[in-house]
């Protein structure tokens, strides 16, 4: 037959086609009968696989289907040679049949290993078979063969649950990937999976980088996803406000509905971009012809737009639509696919005109059809949300007359009044105007609004041109089902969010997608493959592992696989190591200086042991009065937490610091990470601590503790190595203070971190022993000694040193500062007459990212008011977001937010500096008053004649604003007398206030009878003031702060 190459036929072909099979030892196809003169025509018998397996035994793995290349014979050997006479591995699949074939030996794997390149390092860290057991990684040879013996976290390190690996050559790597994720045994898992799974057989180096790369690129777990990998939206892209009613319209269309009596069965709904006016008109059907009828209909009332925007429908890309905008000279703007909110605002008149209709027939027993006007009426009658106004009011210019305007005229007689008609045409143009700004302004408020709120979790995303992708396209056949299909080219970029991708293999060869629809598709390098051994079951290459790159070269947070810092126990600080190299601790001093605290240090040796001391002078006890036992059970930990979690422990029975027990009460444990990368161990006393009594001890200022040490030129600061562990228990206290771990159950004999009024102990403690020593502050366990000259620094040091020495406590040398011009204390840099931040902290602060909640917001606004005193206007720059912390206010982050945001980064980035108060030197206030609120700045010159200002600025109470001027300006003398009082209290020097209000310069010696001013004038004979007269024009920052409410 001419034109048929070949004829597949089974029982169903009526015996028109009979296979004729013959199974012979050497084929041999003689000339068929059946079709004289055509050698080449002969029958054939097809069998599927399933049917083979279940009429023969033959595998399928030596016919040709097997064979990576049919025109390759399955005879020929390999590049790698398969051993004559090797056993032949085979896999089972879920079925128990065998179908697999590896031609893969002993001898084969052991010559790979010793030449391949990527094991160098493996084999020159190769052991005697006899000493692996000593070793928790150990490689070794066994029997010709590379193996790792290596025990998992959980294992003990001699444990028995040690795993022996073949070490896989790079020739073979691919065959175990693809067996232990493509395998039907396999499941498709994820990479941690796939990866402790082939962990317990083989290794390589980069073994989790290769599993990685190979997970990501696999085909059908791309296509599948994972449920906790959704796709993040893209920034929302706001609808551009058109000014001009009626120049852009939308078009779409709904049904089936239910068929009225006329026929009518779909809506042509029709909306108004600009004015959001609505129209629908019912139609028989959905044909192109029906459409623009209807659209005629409708430009003939309210003219011919620019722009018309439709969906993918096959009734707007049809010819004769295109032909009458192209008549019409109106361009066609097309949605893209699936995409809905394309059209959001035509598809929400969808939801509402539908409810509406259905709630008509349901309320009148009528057809839909017939109400569908009255209920367009009450469309456009009512407010648009968006606009702030109805769509008949942005049409028609004024309120139409409806049901409730007619009430309104029976109960109110509004008189007539006639208009002429310029003045109608004039005031109804200026009304219409009006209107529509409004609306166009509220519409952008509106816009802007929504795209705060959905960009919040939106990340922005983009593809090039060329990219491979996979599209989620509705099933065929189904169209509320949809599914990733591809992978796909993409074909150009239409904006930021849309993209052409080719679609061969669908009916519609080209579409326009969103990119919320597009998933980049990872491909595999199969070029160089080719010398590799064919996976298991799989005629094609699947990946090249030695184009993947190894573990050095692979960054995890490119899939989202990045793993945490373990935490490592904390390194155990031997002060006897450093006192072996004092020169090198010391080497910032000068050698004179140098010797004289190496004298001090070994001179108080004893302060310097390697284990922390037990203090004699106080315990530490925990009242909890007649409150019952408190029991919890261990916090859940992986096993490398556990493994630190059990070396802490481990230390604490070694030395003394806590000892088995039998307490009613238990506290679980967990690791805190250090800022040096360690842990802390610590116990959760929560509970205990909500019934213990509190310890009132005051702990002091911090800004006391900086002002004081700010102006020394000499300063050293002394750590205690762990100090609360050096502050004994009482037996009461070591009761209450049980812990549980996953493996212990352990009371404490000293103070552990945690408990309620550790701080105030621990505060007490530094108290008594410090007690009397001048220049010597402490803050917990941070001593800071801070003098002006040498000889006096030292004198100080050893008064310290033998302090602590009575009081059996012992010092951490490593983190000890001697003699240094500026330290790090209470995280700022203080000495030198100057106050900084640390540096470390303003990048943390730097560094952190937008807030998308309350919670991260209080994180941003805690971690930058501590620096406050670094920022001019700090609570006025930060209002914005204070604003969002209220109780009833809902996060929205808007462009006034991200602009105090980035203001709070900007001023400490400015690299701040403040100046220490010097007590010597005078003090300049200058102080104002506005309406609403009082303003002042306390300044002080320096060496140098330049002012050092610290703001202060106060928003008046309710009842204060009703004072006259004179009284808001000697109130805002008084509160600012009693914020800075700290500094000018106790001054010797007379502080010089500048007002510019001249009449305050006489509050001293004034006769009033305003009894509220006399008793402030009163208040003001404790201070050392002299008032002067400054003008307003040079007040200028005073009378700033005043305004800033």
């Amino acid at each position: 037959m001419q034109g048929i190459d070949f004829i597949l036929g089974n029982d169903l072909a009526g015996g028109k086609v009979l296979p004729l099979p013959e199974v012979i030892d050497n084929p041999a196809v003689p000339p068929s009968s059946v079709v004289p003169g055509y050698e080449s025509v002969f029958p054939a018998c097809a069998v599927t696989r399933a049917q083979a397996r279940r009429q023969s035994t033959d595998e399928l793995c030596d016919t040709f289907m097997a064979v990576s290349d049919p025109l390759v014979s399955r005879a020929a050997p390999s590049d790698g040679g398969v051993v004559e006479g090797a056993p032949r591995t085979r896999a089972v699949n879920v079925h128990g049949d065998e179908t697999m074939s590896l031609p893969v030996s002993k001898t084969l794997i052991s010559q790979e290993q010793r030449k391949d390149s990527t094991l160098t390092q493996c084999r020159s860290a190769v052991v005697d078979k006899a000493n692996i057991t000593a070793n928790s990684v150990a490689f070794f040879w066994d029997k010709g063969i590379l193996m790792r013996k290596w025990n998992p976290p959980t294992a003990d390190d001699v444990g028995w649950n040690s795993v022996y690996q073949v070490v896989v050559p790079l020739k073979f790597r691919s065959q175990v990937l693809c067996l232990g994720h493509d395998n039907v045994m396999s499941g498709h898992l994820g990479v941690t999976k796939t990866y402790n799974r082939i962990l317990r057989h083989f290794f390589w180096p980069g073994l989790k980088s290769d599993v990685a790369q190979y997970c990501r690129s696999c085909h059908v777990c791309q296509l599948a996803g994972k449920t906790n990998q959704s796709i993040p939206p893209a920034p929302l892209c706001p609808v551009p406000v058109l000014t001009e009613p009626f120049s852009k319209i939308i078009l779409d269309c709904v049904g089936p509905l239910p068929r009225t009596k006329t026929g009518f069965k779909y809506l042509l709904t029709i909306m108004c971009s600009a004015t959001r006016f609505p129209e629908a008109v019912p139609l028989r059907s959905l044909k192109a012809k029906n459409i623009v009828r209807a659209l005629v209909t409708f430009f003939s009332t309210f003219g011919l737009p620019k722009l018309v925007q439709t969906d993918q429908g096959s009734n707007f890309l049809s010819r004769l639509f295109k032909q009458v905008l192209e008549e019409l000279q109106i361009k066609h703007l097309v949605s893209s696919a699936y995409h809905p909110q394309s059209q959001g605002a035509l598809e929400r008149f969808h939801q509402t005109l539908k409810s509406m209709l259905r709630t008509y027939c349901l309320a009148s027993a009528k057809e839909w059809d017939e109400g569908l006007p009255l209920l367009l009426f009450a469309i456009r009658e009512t407010v648009q949300e968006s606009l702030g106004f109805s769509p008949a009011d942005l049409v028609f210019g004024h309120t139409v007359r409806g049901p409730l305007k007619l009430l309104k005229e029976a109960w109110v007689a509004e008189p007539l009044t006639e208009t002429n008609m310029l003045d109608h045409v004039s005031s109804f143009r200026e009304r219409l105007h009006n209107a529509c700004a409004t609306a166009r302004a509220s519409l952008q408020h509106a816009q802007g609004s929504m795209k705060a709120r959905y960009d919040q979790k939106a990340v922005s995303r983009s593809f090039q041109p060329g990219d491979r992708v996979l599209v989620l396209l509705p099933l065929m056949g189904s169209a509320l089902q949809a599914k990733f299909s591809g992978p796909y080219v993409v074909e150009s970029q239409l904006s930021d969010t849309d993209y052409v991708v080719r679609t061969p293999d669908r009916k519609r060869k080209m579409r326009v997608c969103h990119v919320n629809m597009l998933k980049k598709y990872v491909m595999r390098d199969s070029d160089a493959t080719q010398d590799n051994v064919d996976p298991p079951g799989k005629g094609a290459a699947v990946l090249s592992v030695a184009s993947m790159p190894l573990l050095d070269a692979y960054s995890p947070e490119e899939d989202g696989l990045h793993l945490g810092n373990v935490p490592v126990s904390s390194p155990r600080l031997h002060n006897s190591v450093i006192l072996q190299n004092l020169d090198a601790h010391l080497s910032h001093l000068p050698l004179n200086e140098r010797e004289q605290v190496m004298i001090l240090i070994r001179t108080y040796k004893t302060l310097f042991g390697d284990v922390p001391s037990c203090t004699t002078v106080l315990k530490h006890d925990i009242d909890v009065g007649e409150h019952a036992p408190i029991r919890q059970h261990p916090y859940r930990l992986n096993p490398t937490k556990r493994t630190v979690m059990q070396s802490e422990v481990d230390y604490l029975l070694e030395h003394g610091f806590s000892v088995p027990s039998c307490s009613p009460w238990s506290s679980p444990c967990l690791l805190v990470p250090k800022p040096d990368g360690t842990v802390r161990f610590c116990t959760d006393y929560r509970k205990v601590n909500a019934v213990t009594r509190p310890d009132s001890f005051p702990l002091p200022r911090m800004e006391d503790c900086v002002d004081r040490v700010g102006s020394a030129r000499i300063v050293s600061k002394l750590d205690l190595l762990r100090g609360y562990w050096q502050v004994p228990l009482t037996p009461r206290a070591s009761e209450i203070s049980a812990f549980v771990t996953p493996d212990n159950f352990l009371e404490y004999t000293v103070m552990p971190f945690g408990l309620r009024n550790a701080p105030a102990t621990f505060q007490r403690l530094m108290a008594k022993v410090l007690c009397g020593i001048k220049n010597c502050d402490a803050y917990l366990d941070d001593i800071i000694v801070y003098s002006s000259t040498w000889s006096e620094h030292i004198h100080t040091l050893t008064a310290v040193f033998k302090r602590l020495q009575d009081a059996s406590l012992t010092l951490n040398l490593a983190k000890c500062e001697f003699g240094k011009a500026t330290v790090t204390y209470l995280g700022k840099e203080v000495g030198q007459g100057q106050v900084k931040p640390v540096m470390a902290k303003i990048q943390a602060i730097l560094a952190f990212p937008v807030p998308t909640s309350k919670r991260e917001l209080r994180r941003f606004l805690g971690m930058a008011g501590y620096y406050r005193a670094f920022c001019k206007n700090f609570s006025e720059v930060v209002c914005p977001l204070t604003e969002l912390l209220r109780g009833r206010v809902q996060f929205s982050w808007n462009d006034e937010c991200q602009n105090a945001f980035m203001s709070v980064k900007t001023l400490l980035c400015s690299t701040p500096v403040l100046a220490a108060p010097d007590f010597q030197r005078p003090f300049k206030l200058e102080v104002d008053a506005s309406a609403v609120g009082a303003g002042a700045v306390l300044l002080q010159e320096d060496a140098d004649g330049v002012d050092h200002p610290i703001c202060f600025s106060k928003k008046f109470l309710k009842h204060q604003v009703n004072y006259s001027t004179i009284e808001k300006e000697a109130l805002a003398l008084i509160l600012a007398l009693q914020h800075f009082e700290v500094y000018i209290g106790s001054t010797a020097q007379p502080v010089f206030v500048f007002t510019d209000h001249n009449p305050l310069v006489f509050l001293s010696r004034m006769k009033n009878t305003n009894q509220r001013i006399m008793r402030w004038s009163l208040v003001l004979h404790g201070f050392n003031l002299e008032i002067k007269y400054k003008r307003g024009t040079d007040n200028v920052l005073a009378d700033a702060l005043s305004r800033a409410f």
